[in-house]
């Protein structure tokens, strides 16, 4: 008789499936067949396969995908569920919850989704998971990371490609904004930390590569770097935090971006970027009118904003 596995849907779905597998087939229970539950119809079919001993192995895992197909588990069936001892394991993979197995939920192993991790853990969380894989993170990389990816499943993702790619040494900032945007989005992140940094060099190169797209989401996105300066300059000491954090900037969480707000508030000076984002909205608005200034307006507001450096 079978024991039962059961995966509820979730984006580390995959993942959980992989690493299942795996581990079984290090105890003693290859993998021998995947099938979709289509190809049984019923549970009734599938134990009947299930419980037929496989031709070149004693025990093995079956993995059945789209599980749902076969409806509420029968009671009939409950009691041929084994522990996780028996010789065949069932792994369901679902696209949804596991209620339909409600009969035998205490039968069986339920892999539920992976625990979101809430912002203002993530960058820690993100150095933990590097760890786990043999790799280390700067703190500016996992700040970079968690502040530009939602995505958990994403995140891990990217911590092997980094980790092979620094190949022994430390994951910096530099390797994330190199390999873990595209094109696009590493100019994007170019221009938004030169303009804070009031490196006009690098301002330059992304603004050559950046100007044949709209340039509503460049705008945007400066704005949006810049907001925790303006607000860093308005709310002093204790206030700080509290401002920052009711603006969707948490201290803690989105310390890469805080820091770089933080760098252009020295450099500029809150007065001067008070009249960069104000001119900036007025850009945004008359880029939806039939006066837009385009790319033309926005790059002299930028350089009008670089070249007034604070003393």
């Amino acid at each position: 008789m079978p024991h039962v596995i059961a995966i509820e849907y979730s984006e580390s779905q995959r993942r959980q499936l992989k690493d299942e597998l795996s581990r079984l087939t290090k105890a003693g229970w290859p993998l021998s067949a995947k099938y979709d539950a289509e190809t049984f119809g019923t549970w009734q079919k599938l134990f009947e396969t299930a419980i037929t001993p496989g031709l070149f192995a004693e025990r093995e895992s079956i993995v059945i995908e789209n599980a749902e197909i076969l409806g509420d588990f029968p009671d009939s069936l409950a009691s041929l569920v084994e522990p996780d001892t028996a010789d065949t394991v069932i792994i369901l993979v679902m696209n949804g919850d596991s209620k339909f197995l409600k009969s035998v939920a205490k039968s069986i192993t339920l892999i539920k989704p992976e625990a979101q991790i809430p912002p203002w853990k993530r960058q820690a969380w993100l150095v933990s998971v590097a760890k786990e894989q043999g790799f280390k993170l700067s703190q500016d990389a996992a700040s970079l990371l968690a502040d530009s990816i939602e995505s958990q499943e994403e995140l891990r993702s990217e911590i092997i490609k980094l980790g092979i790619f620094a190949d022994g040494r430390e994951i910096t900032a530099a390797d994330v904004q190199s390999l873990s945007f595209d094109e696009g989005g590493r100019a994007m992140m170019m221009f938004v930390d030169g303009v804070c940094a009031n490196n006009p060099n690098d301002v330059a190169r992304a603004i050559n590569h950046l100007r044949g797209d709209s340039v509503l989401p460049i705008i945007a996105a400066i704005t949006n770097r810049l907001r925790p300066a303006v607000i860093i300059s308005l709310f002093q000491g204790k206030y700080t935090d509290e401002a920052l954090k009711a603006a969707g900037f948490d201290p803690v969480s989105k310390k890469y971006a805080i820091g770089k707000a933080k760098s252009a508030l020295k450099n500029y000076g809150a007065e001067r970027i008070k009249i960069f984002m104000a001119e900036s909205a007025r850009l945004s608005f008359l880029e939806k009118t039939s006066l837009a200034e385009g790319w033309q307006g926005f790059e002299a507001a930028v350089w009008g904003l670089m070249a007034k450096v604070h003393g």
